[in-house]
C-alpha cells in the first residue's frame, strides 16, 4: 500500500482540517477517546467517525502506516434470508455454500460488497489481536484470546444474541440445553472474559460476533503456494517468519508469553500442508482449541461444502465528509 502522508505536528495520518472538524462535530477539541488500557484506539475512533457502514456492517479501520480508508465487515456470519445473504443477529449461518455461490451472494448485494478476502480477514485478526478486551488477562500477549462457540455444546451452528450477552446461545454446562442467560452473564460478559466469548472488540469499539468459532468462513482466495512442511499452531507459524505467517499470522509482537500453557495464545490452527486449496478461516464448533481468530484451513476446493462452513461480507465504506477520502 502507498504510505501516508502524516502530519508533522501531530503524527496522525489524518490532515489537520480533518482533526479539527470532526472535533467540532464531536464538541470537544480536547476529546480524549483512548482508554489507558488499550481497549480502544484514538486515531481508529476518529477514523471510523469519517465513513459510513450499511446496517449490521461495522467499519474496520486502516492498519498503522496505511492511509484509510479501511473497509466494512458484516457483524455478523451471513444468514439467508430469502435468498439474500444478510447481516443479522437472528438464524442460524448461512451454511452449505460453496465459495463462489457465497462470493455471488455478497456481490448480490450491490457494486460495493463482496465475500471477504484473506488480506482483510487478516486485516481484522490483527486488529481484534491487539486490543487488551479480546485477551483473558486484559493485557495483549498476556494468556489468550477468546476463541467463542468451538466446543459443540450440541451439535448445531447458534445463532447470535445482544451485545450484551456475547455468550448467548451456549450449553456451558452440558445439559444439552442452552443455559438461561443470567447464568450465562454471570461468567461471561462484555467485560469479563471467557473462552467461549463469541464477541471480540475492534480498536474503535465495535463488536464482531464469532469471528472464530461457530461456522468455518470463505474468504475469497485461493492458495498455491504449495505445502508447509507439517500443520501446526499459528503461535508456531508465528516463528516460521515465511510466506505462511504473512499470509496468515498476525504480528510477532502479539506472540503471548508461553503459548503452550495458554491454548496456543487462543489464536487456533493452521492446516497449511496439503497441497493449497480455497482459504477458509476462524475454525467452528467442531475444532476445540484449534479454533481462533486467525485459524485457517487450505484442505479444501471452492466447490466444498459443509453445513458448518458459511461466510461473510464486506463493503466499501462510505465518506461522511468529502475531505475523508483524500
Amino acid at each position: 500500500m502507498m504510505e501516508s502522508e502524516e502530519s508533522t505536528m501531530t503524527g496522525s495520518k489524518f490532515a489537520i482540517p480533518v482533526l479539527c472538524l470532526i472535533s467540532l462535530l464531536l464538541s470537544a477539541c480536547t476529546l480524549d477517546l483512548k482508554k489507558e488500557d488499550g481497549s480502544t484506539d484514538e486515531e481508529a475512533i476518529i477514523e471510523e467517525t469519517l465513513y459510513s457502514c450499511p446496517e449490521n456492517y461495522v467499519y474496520v479501520p486502516s492498519p498503522a502506516g496505511s492511509p484509510p480508508p479501511g473497509f466494512c465487515v458484516a457483524k455478523y456470519e451471513m444468514k439467508d434470508v430469502g435468498s439474500v445473504a444478510t447481516s443479522q443477529a437472528g438464524g442460524a449461518p448461512w451454511g452449505a455454500i460453496d465459495r463462489d455461490d457465497a462470493a455471488a451472494a455478497c456481490q448480490a448485494l450491490g457494486a460495493d460488497f463482496d465475500l471477504i478476502s484473506n488480506a482483510q480477514w487478516n486485516q481484522v485478526a490483527r486488529n481484534l489481536g491487539s486490543v487488551s478486551t479480546n485477551w483473558n488477562s486484559g493485557a495483549v500477549t498476556s494468556g489468550a484470546l477468546n476463541r467463542g462457540h468451538f466446543n459443540d455444546d450440541f451439535g448445531y451452528l447458534l445463532a447470535a444474541g445482544g451485545d450484551d450477552h456475547p455468550c448467548y446461545g451456549l450449553d456451558l454446562d452440558q445439559d444439552s440445553n442452552p443455559d438461561s442467560l443470567a447464568s450465562l452473564d454471570a461468567v461471561c460478559s462484555p467485560t469479563l472474559w471467557h473462552e467461549n466469548r463469541r464477541t471480540h472488540q475492534l480498536s474503535t469499539g465495535k463488536v464482531l460476533w464469532d469471528f472464530a468459532g461457530n461456522a468455518w468462513e470463505w474468504t475469497k482466495d485461493d492458495y498455491a503456494g504449495g505445502a508447509a512442511a507439517s500443520n501446526v499452531y499459528i503461535s508456531e507459524l508465528i516463528t516460521l517468519a515465511d510466506s505462511f505467517t504473512t499470509l496468515f499470522a498476525p504480528a510477532a509482537s502479539v506472540l503471548c508469553a508461553d503459548p503452550n500453557l495458554n491454548d496456543f495464545c487462543g489464536m487456533g490452527f493452521a492446516w497449511i500442508n496439503g497441497p493449497g486449496g480455497a482459504v477458509a478461516r476462524g475454525g467452528s464448533l467442531y475444532n476445540g482449541t484449534q479454533t481462533g481468530i486467525f485459524s485457517i484451513d487450505l484442505d479444501n476446493s471452492a466447490s466444498y461444502t459443509a453445513n458448518h462452513l458459511g461466510f461473510r461480507c464486506v463493503s466499501a465504506a462510505t465518506p461522511i465528509l468529502p475531505s475523508a477520502s483524500n
